[in-house]
């Protein structure tokens, strides 16, 4: 009885976080990341005049051409939708990936857990590649988990077509999953060349575009401020992405638990070395807290596995709290404070402040994608309005 009463709860709760992602998706548009309207606009430059470009460095090949399509003849609520959908479906994926028995209380009591963090949530319900590039490797990793490799290799190539950074992340999936399988280091390797020319297939237009060379395989880093300022962004940006009250919890449970790390670690080996390659490219790049993503999910599940139930449930709770104010213990100066101008910080100093939740941060960025278009043209009136772009 108390487990059907739990389950109804926790059940009740999933589904109020998923309307209120899904009334966000309606409401949001086009989003806020200055990303969003050159991806849609690599689908549209090909569709209407067969012309190639690239919406960043290295083009995001899968996730334009998918984003594009969505954006271009649906519109941003399905646009969105169809992002927030994957984010799910791909932190169930992740999950059951590590778990033979299919139990819907653990799987919604995780998705929980993951969904509460401002990051996960809000950065994936505009149209971004994250979830997209989530989702194709979590279910790579699924059927890896259940031995159907070659669809494991589409999957991982997807991922790969998506987010080219991912790549490492299939690598170390492919080399570390289940080390006691019947899987042997061969095949291991067979199966790695094959996901990556998979993926690979997906940037011979870019490759062809620079005449053969690699030089499009590069990234805008942020070391104006030297090591040391990119050392001091990577620790903010990553206690920022878990956020101050989660981790001061997860730090108290990880200090006075009777239970043993060691263990944790060697009975879920993949999800540590998932966190340390997503902080390894981190650290090259300590940037959009999203580039985090793959790090926030293996440590939720660690946790998830780590603590009691109950221990769960207030996290959860601590994660919501951020929604709605925040606890700042570092103060920034910056030198720009305009929307629509590149923002760089000057200094910064220990300061304790409370200050505006992430549901309020999330509503007042919708006005960012203004700083983007001409508000007079057809086509910018179609993007501040959320209508299908065709």
């Amino acid at each position: 009885m108390k487990n059907n009463i739990k389950l109804s709860l926790t059940s009740i709760l999933f589904l109020f976080v998923f309307s209120f992602g899904v009334y966000l998706c309606y409401i949001g548009g086009y989003g806020s990341d200055e990303d969003t309207l050159p991806m849609i606009g690599v689908f549209i430059s090909i569709l209407k005049g067969g012309d190639f470009m690239t919406s960043r460095f290295t083009g995001y090949p899968v996730a334009e051409m998918v984003l594009g399509f969505l954006s271009y003849n649906f519109g941003s609520f399905y646009t969105n939708l169809a992002t927030y959908i994957n984010l799910i479906i791909g932190l169930a994926l992740f999950y059951l990936s590590f778990e033979k028995k299919f139990e819907i209380e653990n799987i919604i009591l995780f998705l929980l857990l993951c969904m509460s963090n401002p990051v996960l949530f809000f950065d994936n319900l505009e149209p971004m590649d994250y979830s997209w590039a989530l989702v194709a490797f979590s279910a790579g990793l699924f059927f890896l988990s259940r031995n159907y490799y070659e669809l494991a290799i589409i999957f991982f190539g997807l991922s790969i077509g998506v987010r080219l950074n991912f790549a490492l992340f299939v690598i170390v999936s492919i080399i570390f999953f289940d080390l006691k399988s019947d899987l042997n280091f061969f095949r291991r390797i067979i199966i790695i060349a094959l996901s990556i020319f998979v993926g690979g297939l997906f940037y011979i237009p870019v490759w062809y575009q620079h005449q053969f060379s690699l030089e499009w395989l590069t990234a805008a880093r942020p070391t104006d401020q030297g090591y040391f300022g990119l050392f001091a962004r990577f620790i903010y940006k990553i206690i920022d992405a878990i956020n101050i009250l989660p981790l001061l919890g997860i730090l108290y449970l990880v200090i006075f638990s009777n239970n043993n790390i060691i263990n944790l670690f060697k009975k879920n080996l993949l999800p540590l070395v998932l966190i340390i390659s997503n902080l390894l490219i981190f650290f090259y790049i300590p940037a959009e807290l999203s580039y985090l993503q793959i790090f926030l999910i293996s440590f939720f599940y660690l946790i998830y596995k780590f603590v009691d139930t109950k221990i769960v449930y207030f996290l959860i709770i601590l994660n919501f709290i951020s929604w709605a104010i925040n606890f700042q213990i570092v103060e920034i100066k910056r030198v720009n404070n305009n929307i629509c101008e590149p923002v760089q910080a000057l200094n910064a100093k220990l300061n304790f402040n409370i200050i505006q939740g992430d549901v309020q941060n999330f509503l007042e960025s919708r006005d960012l994608i203004k700083c983007w278009i001409d508000e007079d043209s057809d086509y910018g009136k179609k993007i501040i309005s959320g209508k299908p772009l065709k």
